[in-house]
């Protein structure tokens, strides 16, 4: 009766920190866009509206408007919805309600609007935490063209092991994911300051060969950790970075930044 009991109390205890939510995603096509991708579109906001309503992590209105600049709207937004799983999972969802119809601009022109309701079964990702452990993040661009070159300015509130990835979405033969910093030597335990990469070599962006559409958008995402991690210098795809993230026993704060390419 004691192991029945012990087996029951674990269970509950590896359940307390999921919660079940209503929330309902908006989308206005204002583009090229054919009806069901609106809807889908509208779903991935449902889904964002979940996973930051148990998890606390809010996407700026800034980043959601940045996906209506590129040649890809649909990636764009799923791939934010990706980024930001980082503090959550979504382990069950329901569509409970779905309405697609039109709406007239002022301009004459006649759009879509999808709105979905979903039930989401979201599990908050426990790990130890200090609410004092934090970094910010400031790009000096967030349009490039080939031969560009990206500055990074990161500002941290306590000293920290930082590193930086680069995710290409786009990229489905190679590696997804590599390691920008650090790199080559370099050492990445930050003290309480402003530091600015690169430190002597450029980041140059350039407009990858294989892609034929007119802009693409890419991640970087910074973990900033108490203990220095051994993390991979290259990641097949995203979910394997995030296997490892999850695996992590330090206090580790996670941030992303979009920028977008334009060929």
């Amino acid at each position: 009766m004691k192991k029945v009991y012990l087996i029951l109390l674990l269970f509950i205890f590896s359940f307390a920190n999921a919660e079940m939510v209503e929330v309902e995603g908006v989308y206005r096509n204002t583009g090229d866009i054919a009806p069901n991708e609106t809807c889908r579109l509208a779903k991935e906001r449902a889904k964002l509206k979940a996973l930051e309503r148990v998890t606390g992590q809010v996407i700026s209105s800034e980043e959601i408007e940045k996906c209506s600049e590129i040649d890809g709207k649909s990636n764009c937004e799923r791939n934010q919805f990706f980024l930001s799983s980082f503090n959550g999972d979504i382990t069950e969802i329901e569509e409970i309600d779905k309405q697609l119809d039109t709406e007239q601009l002022n301009s004459g022109e006649l759009i879509f609007v999808c709105k979905i309701k979903i039930r989401a079964n979201v599990v908050a990702i426990e790990q130890e935490k200090d609410p004092n452990f934090d970094f910010n993040v400031k790009l000096n661009n967030y349009n490039f063209r080939d031969g560009d070159n990206l500055v990074i300015d990161i500002d941290v509130s306590q000293n920290m092991y930082l590193t930086i990835f680069q995710f290409l979405p786009y990229e489905d033969k190679n590696y997804q994911v590599y390691k920008l910093f650090p790199l080559g030597g370099e050492k990445n335990f930050i003290q309480v300051d402003t530091l600015k990469l690169p430190k002597k070599n450029k980041y140059e962006i350039y407009f990858p060969e294989n892609v034929r559409k007119k802009s693409i958008d890419e991640y970087l995402f910074f973990i900033g950790s108490k203990k220095n991690i051994n993390w991979l210098n290259k990641y097949s795809k995203f979910e394997d970075l995030k296997k490892q993230f999850l695996k992590s026993k330090s206090i580790v704060k996670s941030k992303y930044k979009q920028y977008t390419i334009i060929k």
